[in-house]
């Protein structure tokens, strides 16, 4: 499976230029957390720390210590990617991902259609196995193929090797061709008995095999044939029989404290009478030994990492957890808040820590989360798995509109999006961007906003989204839709995030229907709210009554005596222009016949600073 490709029926079908249109999301072309950890960390060479003597035993890895790459005390080269989102339910927190990619994030420079080849290798740095005729040394680790992304085929594999340093020869000690995801991690336990390993400088690697795929569609050139590794341990007084590890760990990331989105502009937070912190944080923990488990303490902490506040605590209690149990904890209740400031942005970390027995591996027993307040909302979580679109006959002129409801009345200046990279790129494939009003059947309506001839752009610094500002900013105070509408049946590939599900927001319009996504993510669309205009001081919704709505020719009011007389009423269309402006006489309508059909917003302001603001729609 080359690439990723889900219908609307959540079929998995071949890929083909000539298909009737559908929303798909299709693999990535590079690994952009890669290309930019090495683009931020210019320079950057990965230390082997070669040492004059061999490594020790036990040597034991889960990679919850690394970031991007391995251990450079353990591993000699890094060319997998250390991750803790591609895989499902690993042993602990923390994975090396093996694909087709190198270590700059690209695919291989070699990588043929068709028939595999040498793609990633871990290899561990040399390692002193000399205990002749030793018959107890073991490697065991666990593996799964394909996790959340694409499965390697059958013709794929992945092997492991074993150094022989005599000889200056690699053996075959293991492998396994590709298959598709079954929900688990499989351990694998390899006897190292043979005595011409049982040597000084004994050295093991791991190696994948890969393949792109048929040449007659270059574009499934994509990033794929998955597998992740965990838990690696090497070590003597072993047995066939030696598969439990006396660790509880924690094995995914934190989400995040907001209830619908991962993230919302800080004025807004500040601003809103809702409450908008989830009332439960969800841990996910497992006891990878096969005796019951005791968590003396479940702790939590949010940290002000502006420093304006002090650290809020909480106590999840204590707990015990079944053998080989993948346990969810909610933290009911949760206590934390957001204090206030007057800081433009605002970033809490949540760290949770898990308090175990002497015996049990600390490194891998705290996991944390910085919940982030800038100028957008988000859903995703920054991270792209894939690439979405629609695409195929018929989907010229298509669109695509992701729903938000924004927390107050505000200006919406832009909108960040991320695109992605893909073999034949969109970056000559024009689209308009649209803000749509959200209409009575809850899809998008009317079009309230739409800027034609915009380009895909990439962009490959840490944060990988593209600004796209708009000439003029809009006034929301309901909820809206933003996308797109494309000009080709060519896929925008606009950046996917598959760890987190907001489907039920993004919708699709072909031949003239919405549809809501059947695919299980989040678009990576963010759009910018402004704080850049001086704040509205609105008044009661009964200080003033507007009417018809909507209205052909005159527009009628009534205000009552807490608007102060003069008042000045000013009409503005949905770019942020000034229309119409007049002072208040004693006649109470405005001749609105000159305007054009569309949405409109009529506010009223006295010579106190009341302000009273609605909208109109205009026959």
């Amino acid at each position: 499976m080359k690439q990723l490709l889900l219908t609307i029926a959540l079929s998995i079908i071949s890929f083909s230029i000539h298909i009737y249109s559908q929303e798909f999301i299709t693999g990535l072309t590079c690994n952009q957390s890669i290309q930019s950890f090495l683009k931020s960390n210019s320079g950057f060479q990965f230390s082997k720390k070669d040492s004059k003597s061999s490594l020790e035993i036990p040597i034991w890895d889960d990679f919850s210590n690394a970031d991007i790459f391995p251990n450079p005390e353990l591993w000699l080269n890094n060319n997998v990617y250390i991750n803790s989102t591609l895989a499902d339910f690993p042993p602990s927190l923390g994975i090396a991902t093996f694909d087709a990619v190198d270590s700059n994030g690209n695919i291989y420079s070699y990588a043929g259609y068709e028939h595999s080849f040498v793609a990633d290798s871990l290899t561990s740095k040399p390692i002193n196995l000399n205990y002749p005729e030793n018959e107890t040394i073991y490697l065991s680790f666990y593996f799964q193929p394909q996790g959340i992304v694409d499965a390697p085929d059958p013709e794929d594999s992945l092997i492991v090797e074993f150094y022989a340093p005599e000889e200056k020869k690699w053996y075959r000690a293991w492998d396994t061709t590709g298959y598709q995801n079954n929900g688990f991690f499989d351990l694998i336990m390899i006897p190292v008995n043979d005595e011409k390993f049982l040597k000084d400088s004994f050295q093991f690697q791991f190696i994948n095999y890969a393949s792109l795929g048929s040449s007659t569609y270059p574009s499934l050139a994509v990033n794929c044939d998955y597998w992740h590794i965990d838990y690696i341990y090497l070590n003597k007084n072993r047995s066939i029989n030696d598969t439990v590890f006396r660790d509880i760990a924690f094995n995914k990331p934190l989400n995040s404290l907001l209830e619908t989105y991962e993230s919302v502009p800080w004025s807004h937070y500040k601003s809103s009478s809702e409450v908008n912190l989830t009332d439960v944080i969800e841990v996910k923990y497992r006891n990878n030994a096969n005796t019951i488990g005791v968590i003396d303490s479940l702790n939590f902490s949010v940290k002000d990492l502006s420093g304006n506040s002090p650290i809020q605590k909480g106590y999840g209690g204590n707990n015990i957890i079944n053998p080989f149990y993948q346990y969810t904890f909610l933290y009911n209740q949760q206590p934390f808040n957001f204090p206030d400031n007057d800081d433009e942005f605002c970033d809490f970390e949540l760290k949770v820590r898990l308090v175990t027995s002497t015996t049990d591996s600390i490194q891998n027993n705290t996991v944390s989360y910085v919940q982030k307040f800038r100028d957008y909302y988000a859903y995703d979580d920054g991270s792209a798995e894939a690439g979405y679109g629609i695409v195929g006959m018929g989907s010229r002129f298509g669109s695509v509109a992701s729903f938000f409801e924004p927390l107050k009345e505000d200006y919406l200046r832009g909108v960040y999006m991320y695109f992605t990279h893909a073999y034949n790129e969109a970056s000559q494939k024009y689209f308009w961007l649209n803000v749509w009003s959200k209409g009575e059947d809850n899809f998008p309506d009317t079009i309230i906003l739409s800027i034609e001839g915009e380009l895909p752009q990439y962009s490959d610094e840490l944060n990988k989204f593209v600004y796209y500002e708009f000439d003029q900013p809009i006034y929301i105070s309901d909820p809206y839709f933003i996308g797109w509408t494309q000009t080709t049946e060519d896929k925008l590939n606009i950046g996917f995030d598959l760890n987190k599900t907001a489907n039920d927001k993004l919708f699709y319009n072909i031949n003239g229907n919405w549809n809501q996504s059947a695919i299980q993510g989040s678009v990576m669309i963010r759009p910018a709210m402004g704080d850049h205009y001086a704040e509205i001081k609105t008044v009661s919704d009964e200080s003033i009554q507007v009417f018809p709505n909507p209205a052909s020719d005159f527009l009628y009011f009534n205000a009552n005596e807490t608007f102060m007389e003069p008042f000045n009423i000013q009409i503005i269309d949905i770019q942020g222009k000034q229309v119409s402006y007049c002072v208040h006489t004693k006649t109470n309508s405005l001749n609105i016949s000159s305007l054009k059909s569309g949405i409109y917003l009529i506010q009223f302001y006295d010579s106190n600073g009341k302000t009273y603001i609605s909208r109109f729609i205009k026959n």
